[in-house]
């Protein structure tokens, strides 16, 4: 294809790269980089690799958006052509570059890298992102700079902290490290939570699993903090003996199972919730169950239940809506069509799921969607997605058995999110049927990434 106008829009690899070299539009040559990292484009890396020297997109705070969008796009394809631009780049005097520089060095693995960040710790610069190069020092097990990094155990910041603690633990397997971490993880700081599951994840242990699960931070971030730990498995660097199936078949039911919660995971319990929560069972046991038709002040209050803060009363006000199906089921699809408070769908969504009745299918489709470009709501699409699973397995009409493999099949291809894949697998897997089957041959061969790949393999065994 000749491309020849800069406003084409980007849908390949060609319009993408001649609107990353050519566009004057900063915005579309920022998509262009982050496009080609996206969709695997090797053949990008010099055109990204040039594009690590750009003066033409600058902040007035003397930023460089492109430059470090370049950065981790470089990162995702984690090919070692790149890694002398990525070095060169270290000296870009924009700390935020040089954090994703440093980022993307680690994921491609390259040992070339090491004395270029030796270089950046020892060198006298007042501001260097020590988070990134401590990490970085770690994942290539440099331990000679030992002395280097124990300052930082005291630094001002919990995030640098928990990077030096990482560092010495995976150096000396000393408790007293790991409980730096730990400690962390029960941060009032939501963000030092984060930033602590993920440092933990970096170690690849999976008796730090659970604690992980535990902890008060999104189920987002657990998903991606245990399948960091399941890939260290998955590629051989964990736990080579026996012991090391019987990890990943247990990080595995791990994430099966967060797969299923739309709301857990997010918000802390307080002495209010728990009132709240007394209250909710005490309204429910109060209601004659014996009724015939479902009392609209229970389904108001059940629906008010959701809309709590308390992961703990939704629970309680997911199952009450359960119990009442299938009688509930018109009403919580007609919610849908009014409410836009994305919570409150959440819960419902969750509530669909348990139940799995073949009117909500329409409904599913609709939440899962044709595109996924909203990744706060991935929660309820991977949800929705094993909810079109249950379906599927209950169901005698072949008619809806096929409409929910088509979407699967579109939810197994199609999006960018891994978790929503690998949703998508564990619901055919469920349905067990020579379609479901075939679909998961075919995404077992296209499937690029590793877990969900895994994943796959796992449900072919299971049902062939």
């Amino acid at each position: 294809m000749n491309v020849t106008d800069s406003a084409q829009p980007i849908n390949g690899p060609e319009t993408a790269i001649f609107a990353l070299m050519n566009s004057e539009d900063n915005g579309i040559r920022y998509y262009a980089a982050w496009w080609l990292g996206k969709n695997r484009i090797h053949k990008s890396i010099p055109f990204l690799c040039e594009c690590l020297k750009d003066e033409r997109d600058r902040t007035v705070l003397e930023g460089y958006p492109l430059r470090r969008q370049a950065a981790r796009s470089l990162g995702m394809l984690k090919n070692s052509q790149a890694v002398p631009a990525l070095i060169e780049a270290l000296d870009c005097s924009d700390i935020k570059v040089q954090e994703v520089v440093i980022q993307a060095l680690r994921d491609i693995a390259s040992y070339e890298a090491v004395p270029a960040l030796l270089k950046l710790l020892n060198s006298d610069r007042n501001y260097k992102p020590d988070e990134a190069l401590i990490e970085a020092l770690t994942a290539f097990e440099v331990w000679e700079v030992q002395e280097k990094i124990k300052p930082f155990l005291n630094h001002s910041s919990e995030r640098v902290k928990c990077a030096a603690a990482q560092y010495f633990y995976a150096l000396t397997l000393e408790p007293y490290y790991l409980q730096i971490l730990f400690k962390t993880l029960d941060h009032d700081n939501r963000f030092v939570r984060y930033a602590a599951a993920f440092d933990l994840s970096r170690l690849g242990q999976v008796e730090i699993a659970p604690f992980i699960v535990k902890a008060e931070i999104p189920n987002n971030i657990k998903l991606a903090s245990l399948k960091h730990i399941l890939e260290l498995f998955l590629q051989g660097k964990k736990d080579k003996e026996v012991k090391g199936e019987e990890n990943t078949n247990f990080l595995f039911q791990i994430i099966d199972d967060l797969l299923l919660d739309a709301v857990e995971g997010n918000i802390p319990s307080s002495l209010e919730s728990n009132w709240e929560l007394k209250h909710i069972m005490e309204f429910m046991n109060e209601q004659n169950k014996s009724f015939e038709e479902v009392p609209q002040n229970l389904i108001a209050e059940l629906i008010g239940a959701l809309k709590s803060r308390d992961p703990n009363v939704k629970c309680v006000a997911i199952q009450g809506l359960v119990q009442l199906a299938p009688a509930i089921v018109d009403s919580i699809i007609q919610i849908f069509e009014t409410e836009n408070d994305g919570d409150l769908k959440a819960g419902l969504t969750q509530v669909l799921m348990q139940i799995g009745d073949p009117r909500t299918v329409c409904l599913l489709e609709k939440l899962i969607g044709l595109e996924i470009v909203d990744h706060c709501q991935g929660k309820i699409r991977r949800v929705a997605s094993r909810a079109l699973g249950k379906i599927g397995c209950q169901s005698c009409e072949p008619e809806v058995i096929t409409r929910v493999i088509k979407k699967l099949e579109w939810t197994l291809f199609k999006p960018d999110d891994w978790a929503l894949r690998y949703s998508a697998a564990v619901s055919l897997e469920e349905i067990g049927n020579n379609d479901a089957i075939s679909v998961l041959q075919v995404a077992y061969e296209c499937e690029h990434d590793n877990v969900v790949q895994t994943r796959i393999k796992r449900a072919l065994v299971a049902i062939t």
